[in-house]
């Protein structure tokens, strides 16, 4: 065999132009996904909780399904006190209390969505002037001065996310040829630490979210640490390109509809039904309710962070009892095993069924 050796490639620039057209696309592609949940807001089967005379909630269905088809959903309210009862807890959006002459009341809570209390206040307004009747305006939970646009609660989100998703990768880089677990004891200090940061600065520093403090960091720290367990999670089964997975969810998708700039309600068809059931819009609607609206249910957002955090945590045991059962056939190679992906883990064993050579491990 000859020893001359061979001649080297000349660097070639295609790479670059690869990663400039990818990160091009991943532009293209999140403007899409935010265009589209955010580009049109309406409203869609929002509730109205009506106190009034006997068929004055039938008669303001049928003016409301013909001005908005499909825009709100009109129920009655035994009394007054129960709609604006069902306005603070939020099982109605809005309500409208009136008698059978005089003016009517308009009730919203601008802490659930500015854009959301607009639409309700015009459509009701509109009623009203229809009826001939004076609209007045009862906001039961408005916004203060340090967070007018009601953006915090998106803030505080997106503070969580993006570290998440940037400290995953380093956890991976650094601890992929450890055991899982050590990761996720490190993902439980950032996330502590994440939630008692963002509390912080949206708290102490801006005044902006206040009076919850201990709810707040409560709801961030299990935000912070669902985000930050799936992208372990997906990294545990598919190696480093399951970064790429998690954030098609959380960044590309959940952030969009998160309902921190655009309720839910008011999400376009698909996007509106999967919202609830994400983290991110979990994380908004909790920390919306401890600190703004303290007499509504925030059993549905930590329901659905317990459900990807549990799933999370199951996918990492099942992927860690895999590198169990390949380092009791190789325990000098633990460090290569631990850095392998679930997926290759499976295709080796099952190669090993067939009786195929195995590459590798």
């Amino acid at each position: 065999m000859s020893d001359t050796p061979r001649p080297r490639r000349e660097p070639s620039p295609r790479r670059l132009f690869a990663i400039a057209i990818a990160a091009a696309v991943v532009s293209f592609v999140l403007t899409l996904s935010f265009g589209f949940a955010d580009h049109a807001p309406s409203p869609h089967g929002v509730r109205i909780a009506v106190a009034g005379p006997a068929g004055f909630a039938a008669e303001l269905a049928t003016g409301l399904a013909h001005a908005a088809p499909g825009g709100f959903t009109v129920v009655a309210a035994p009394s007054a006190l129960a709609a604006v009862g069902s306005v603070r807890s939020q099982s109605a959006a809005g309500g409208l209390v009136t008698g059978v002459t005089g003016p009517v009341t308009i009730v919203t809570a601008g802490a659930a969505g500015l854009s959301q209390q607009q639409a309700i206040t015009a459509a009701l307004t509109a009623a009203a002037t229809a009826l001939h009747r004076q609209a007045r305006p009862l906001d039961l939970a408005p916004l203060p001065a340090s967070d007018r646009a009601g953006l915090s609660v998106f803030v505080f989100e997106l503070g969580l996310l993006i570290p998440s998703v940037i400290g995953g990768i380093g956890l991976f880089l650094l601890g992929r040829r450890f055991r899982l677990w050590w990761r996720v004891c490190a993902a439980v200090l950032f996330a502590l630490l994440a939630a008692c940061g963002s509390v912080l600065a949206l708290d102490a520093i801006f005044g902006a979210l206040t009076g919850a403090t201990a709810a707040l960091i409560g709801v961030g720290f299990l935000g912070a640490f669902t985000f930050v367990a799936f992208v372990t999670a997906c990294q545990a089964v598919t190696g480093l390109p399951g970064t790429g997975l998690a954030a098609l969810v959380f960044v590309f998708i959940g952030n969009a509809v998160s309902g921190g700039t655009v309720p839910f309600a008011f999400l376009p068809d698909g996007f509106r039904q999967v919202a609830p059931w994400l983290p991110n819009g979990a994380i908004v609607s909790a920390a919306r309710d401890v600190v703004y609206l303290p007499q509504s249910n925030p059993g549905h957002p930590l329901l659905v962070l317990g459900i990807w955090l549990a799933g999370s945590l199951a996918v990492l045991a099942c992927v860690d009892l895999l590198h169990l059962a390949e380092r009791r056939r190789a325990p000098e190679r633990k460090a290569e095993i631990y850095a392998t992906p679930g997926t290759a883990h499976v295709r080796r064993r099952l190669a090993r069924g067939r009786g195929r050579p195995v590459l590798g491990l």
